[in-house]
C-alpha cells in the first residue's frame, strides 16, 4: 500500500510542469527516507552568479489556466542561494500570499513591511480585511472592515456583530493578576494624538449611535454630554443632571457679614435698591441668569449672604421687639398705679 502510494505521489508530480533553470532531476526528492523530506527542492546552481526561481502550479489539461502554485525565487552568487522571497497564488504576478526571507508574510501585498501585512481588494462599500467567527456561532463574528463606505478612503473599523442573543455584541477588556493589582499606571489606555505630538484642536474621543453624536471629549479634556460645545466647563450637559449628592470645592464663603466691621445695609437701603434695579443686591438680574447662567459654588455663597443678613435683621428686630414690650409693661405697670391713686 505504502508504494502504490509513493508511486501515485511520484506519477502526479511528474505530472507537473517544472519551471525553472535547471531541469535535472538531480534536484529534486521524492519519497525522501528523511524522517520529514516529503517533496524536497534544492536550490542548486553550480557557478552562477544571478536570479533563480523555482515553481509548482496545478493547472488545467491544457496548461492554458493555472490554478493554483507555490513558487520561490532569489538569487545566487557563485553558486551559492539566497531566497528573495516566495508565493502562493496563480502565477508570480497574481499572488494570494507572499513570504519574504525576512519572515515577513502579505496577504495582497507582494512586499508586507509586517510580520502580517493585509491588503484587501478595493469593492464598492465596506472592504473587509479580517472576519473572525466559531463553528457553533457562525452568524456571530468580529470583523475588521474600512468604515467609510467611499472609494480611495479608509477608516479602519473594528466591529462585533451578534444576533445569537441580546448581550453584548463586543468586549474590550484588559486582564492582569492579581498580584499585579498595584501603582498607578491605568490598565487599559486609550490615546489620541498626532504622529509627533498631542492633539490640541481636535475632539480626542466621541460616542456616536449610527452617526448620531452623543457624547465627546475634547483636546483639552473636557467632557460634552449631549452637546459638541464645552465652552469653558470641564463638564457640559445638555439637559438634567441626577445625583444624590453634589459636592462644591468653594473658593470662599460668607460668614464675612457677621464680622463687626460688616457694614449691613439698612432695610431702607435694601428697599430702594429693590424699587430702582428690581432684584437684591449682589445677586443676578433674570436677565443676567438667562444669559451667562449661574455659577453653582457662588450663587450658594451668595443666597448664604442673603440669608445671614436676614438672620442680622431678624436680631435686630427681635430686640426692638423685646425693648417695646419691656417698655409696654412699665407703662401698663405705670398705668395701673395712676388708677389706684385715683380710686382713693
Amino acid at each position: 500500500m505504502k508504494q502504490n502510494f509513493l508511486l501515485f505521489v511520484t506519477l502526479a508530480f511528474i505530472s507537473l510542469p517544472i519551471i525553472a533553470q535547471n531541469t535535472t532531476f538531480n534536484n529534486v526528492s521524492i519519497g525522501t527516507d528523511l524522517p520529514a523530506g516529503g517533496v524536497n527542492m534544492k536550490m542548486n546552481f553550480p557557478g552562477l552568479t544571478g536570479a533563480w526561481a523555482r515553481a509548482f502550479y496545478i493547472s488545467n489539461s491544457d496548461d492554458t489556466e493555472k490554478y493554483i502554485g507555490f513558487g520561490a525565487y532569489g538569487t545566487a552568487t557563485n553558486g551559492v542561494s539566497t531566497l528573495t522571497n516566495a508565493f502562493i497564488g496563480k502565477d508570480w504576478n497574481t499572488r494570494y500570499m507572499t513570504f519574504l526571507a525576512n519572515g515577513n508574510i502579505g496577504i495582497g501585498t507582494s512586499v508586507p513591511s509586517a510580520t502580517l501585512e493585509i491588503k484587501t481588494p478595493a469593492v464598492p462599500g465596506s472592504e473587509t480585511l479580517l472576519k473572525l467567527s466559531v463553528l457553533d456561532a457562525p452568524q456571530d463574528y468580529i470583523r475588521i472592515a474600512n468604515g467609510t463606505n467611499a472609494d480611495n478612503q479608509f477608516i479602519p473599523s473594528l466591529q462585533g456583530y451578534r444576533i445569537s442573543d441580546n448581550r453584548a455584541s463586543l468586549y474590550l477588556t484588559a486582564v492582569t493578576e492579581p498580584n499585579i493589582d498595584s501603582g498607578t499606571d491605568p490598565l487599559m489606555t486609550f490615546d489620541s494624538r498626532t504622529s509627533a505630538a498631542a492633539v490640541v484642536t481636535r475632539p480626542l474621543f466621541a460616542w456616536d449611535s449610527y452617526g448620531n453624536r452623543k457624547m465627546i471629549l475634547t483636546a483639552n479634556g473636557s467632557l460634552g454630554i449631549g452637546t459638541l460645545t464645552t465652552g469653558i466647563h470641564k463638564l457640559a450637559v445638555e439637559g438634567s443632571i441626577g445625583a444624590r449628592e453634589i459636592k462644591v470645592q468653594a473658593t470662599g464663603w460668607s460668614d464675612f457679614v457677621f464680622k463687626k466691621e460688616y457694614n449691613l445695609p439698612t432695610l431702607k437701603e435694601v428697599e430702594k435698591h429693590i424699587s430702582e434695579k428690581g432684584h437684591l443686591k449682589d445677586i443676578p438680574s433674570e436677565e443676567e441668569v438667562l444669559k451667562n447662567g449661574i455659577n453653582l459654588g457662588e450663587m450658594n455663597s451668595k443666597l448664604l449672604q442673603k440669608i445671614e443678613e436676614l438672620t442680622l435683621y431678624m436680631i435686630e428686630i427681635k430686640k426692638e421687639n423685646e425693648n417695646m414690650k419691656k417698655e409696654n409693661k412699665e407703662m401698663k405697670n405705670d398705668i395701673l398705679i395712676l388708677k389706684s391713686k385715683q380710686n382713693k
